[in-house]
């Protein structure tokens, strides 16, 4: 019985990389039967649309330490007015406020008003992560033995109101 499962399980993935047959007799490769499956999904609004996504909004992300947040409010010139609180217990945190810039899945975020703290995130249109090392430059809107890096945000409100809404600890409103 293991051995037929196993055949089974063999023989399905082989055919994955073999070309199949579409509807109209055109060859179609596993890539072009997954890129249509993603295209079904976006307009089904399953997945997102790289091509077109949402970024301004609030995320939050929830943990036993507390909720970290993230904001962006758009202002009209490709750019984005943004805040962010990443929480690591009561008296632990990281918090500023800056700019992003969306390129595609990249997000070039600048914090102000510290010191210069810029680095480039990652953003799929559900999910904003941050990257495992924000640099030394970004130690200044951190508590001590917080960081801002490694942590990720999931869009929970799209739009700029939502964003508005969005509360620090020593900032009242992170995108007001």
């Amino acid at each position: 019985m293991r051995f037929a499962s196993l055949g089974l399980l063999l023989l399905t993935l082989s055919s994955c990389s073999k070309d199949s047959e579409g509807a109209g007799g055109d060859h179609m490769t596993a890539t072009d039967v997954g890129d249509a499956l993603d295209e079904r999904a976006i307009e089904r609004g399953i997945l997102p649309d790289l091509n077109n996504l949402v970024f301004a909004g609030r995320f939050e992300t929830r943990s036993e330490l507390g909720t970290d947040k993230f904001c962006a409010v758009d202002n009209g010139s490709g750019t984005y007015k943004i805040g962010v609180l990443a929480v690591f217990g009561p008296e632990s945190k990281c918090e500023g406020q800056g700019s992003a810039k969306i390129e595609g899945e990249k997000v070039q975020i600048t914090l102000a008003g510290k010191g210069n703290c810029s680095f480039d995130a990652e953003y799929d249109g559900v999910e904003l992560r941050f990257p495992g090392g924000v640099g030394e430059e970004c130690e200044s809107y951190c508590t001590s033995r917080a960081s801002l890096s490694g942590t990720s945000y999931f869009m929970v409100e799209e739009g700029d109101d939502g964003a508005r809404r969005a509360l620090g600890r020593d900032i009242e409103r992170l995108c007001d």
